[in-house]
């Protein structure tokens, strides 16, 4: 193989780059940007001379799937992580079904994901600096249940956010 010189090798490498980084441009000018990004941070303009919050967690601790059983109704537990060296509020959390899973892991478009619905947490939670909380969410199962929705997984996609406390 011919060697294309050094120069001509930069110039090949350098051209290569700029068009990666103009398809990265594109990417991210074209992309909806989420409304609401899981595990978000919110804090108020109030507060702007405080320390930088670090994300709290979000986990699903609940173990059993709700049954789907038409106008069901069930629980999931979730616990709230703090990782801050303060206390912080949790002003929100809510979560969002995806698209229900089979098996296999694919996707079934004939049972919709908004058979089921997760009711936002209503209360605000305090959590200790380092520390955690349990909390539970209402889930509930539509009347109109389609046939295909037996024995999916509907995945939950959680959000929140918080203040300093």
């Amino acid at each position: 193989m011919r060697s294309l010189g050094p120069r001509l090798e930069i110039a090949v490498s350098l051209t290569i780059l700029m068009i990666g980084a103009a398809v990265v441009a594109a990417m991210h000018l074209t992309w909806p940007a989420p409304e609401s990004p899981a595990m978000a941070y919110s804090v108020s303009s109030g507060e702007s001379g405080m320390q930088q919050l670090k994300p709290f967690e979000i986990n699903d601790i609940s173990g059993a799937a709700v049954e789907l059983r038409p106008g069901a109704e069930g629980e999931r537990k979730v616990r709230l992580s703090n990782p801050n060296s303060v206390d912080i509020i949790v002003e929100s959390l809510s979560a969002v079904p995806g698209q229900p899973l089979d098996a296999t892991q694919q996707r079934v478009k004939e049972c919709p994901a908004g058979v089921l619905t997760v009711v936002p947490l209503k209360d605000v939670v305090e959590i200790p600096a380092g520390g955690a909380v349990e909390v539970v969410m209402k889930v509930q199962v539509a009347q109109d249940v389609p046939d295909a929705c037996a024995e999916l997984v509907f995945p939950l996609t959680y959000s929140g956010r918080a203040k300093h406390g």
